[in-house]
Parts: C-alpha cells; structure tokens; sequence
C-alpha cells in the first residue's frame, strides 16, 4: 500500500504521467515475456489484425489504434521485417494496402493473447471483478472527457532499453 505522502503525490502529478509509468512497465513486462516467441513489441496491432471481422487495411487500424500515419508505416515496416504480417496493395483502391497475419503470426497469435491474458491478472492482482470493471468505466469516461480537447500531437514511442 501506498503511504499517505505518496499518495498525496500522485494525486499532484498529471494523470498521463502515472498512466506513462503503467503503460511502461505493462509494455516493458509483456515484451520480455514475448521475445522467445521472436517478437517484441507491436502486440496490439497484431490482436487488431486478428480480431479484425473485415478486410484490414494500414488506415483501419491507423484508425482503430490511434496512431498516426507514419507511425503506422514504420510499425508495418517492423511487423513485415519479422514476417508477422503481410502487406499488398488492394487490387480495387491502390491507395490502400491490405494487411493481414502471415502463417507464423496466426502460430503464435495465441501465445500472444495467454501473455495479454497473464499480464492483465498479474496488473489487476488484488481488485475485484467490480473493481476491475469500475477501472475500465473509469478508463473509458475518462478518454470520452478529454478526447475532444483541443491538443498538441503528443508521440509516446516504448523502445527497448538495454
């Protein structure tokens, strides 16, 4: 448990300084827990590929992840190096490029999701279900608040450290 001076502490810093640490750590934990299965980083888009029920295309999941499109380049660029995905230009819109999971990213997709799994019950280790559920309500409302302000384009790239 956290002392009342820490407490105190937190509750000064700027909440997207704390969720920087979370996201951090969370990243950092399930990114060592992954490398045996050749692959670092990026598990969001690979889930996102996977979960998608339509054709998946660089702009889709630039949409759905948030991520801009440059970045969504180099993480394509990434994931195609390490043989995770494909990508080809769609016969019909040749602006888009369709991107699916290639045979070793659908071998491992699982592994992926026992890590997610795994890391979310050690992260949520002592809450409740309520509480687990009143975290993501909180998480969601809170997004809904602020996701209209007017902002400066903020990147926040996780890399490996050695």
């Amino acid at each position: 448990m956290l002392s009342e001076k820490e407490k105190i502490f937190n509750r000064s810093m700027p909440l997207g300084k704390l969720l920087g640490d979370l996201t951090k750590n969370y990243f950092g934990a399930l990114s060592k827990s992954m490398e045996q299965h050749g692959i670092d980083r990026h598990f969001s888009t690979l889930v996102a590929i996977d979960h998608a029920e339509q054709k998946c295309t660089q702009q889709y999941l630039s949409d759905l992840l948030n991520f801009d499109k440059v970045t969504m380049v180099r993480i394509m660029d990434y994931l195609v190096d390490k043989k995770m995905i494909t990508r080809t230009v769609n016969p019909a819109d040749r602006r888009e490029h369709l991107v699916q999971l290639t045979p070793l990213a659908k071998k491992i997709i699982p592994q992926i999701h026992k890590g997610i799994k795994e890391m979310n019950a050690l992260a949520f280790k002592g809450l409740s279900k309520q509480n687990q559920e009143l975290f993501y309500t909180g998480m969601a409302i809170i997004q809904k608040n602020i996701e209209n302000l007017p902002v400066n384009r903020v990147d926040i790239n996780l890399k490996k450290t050695k």
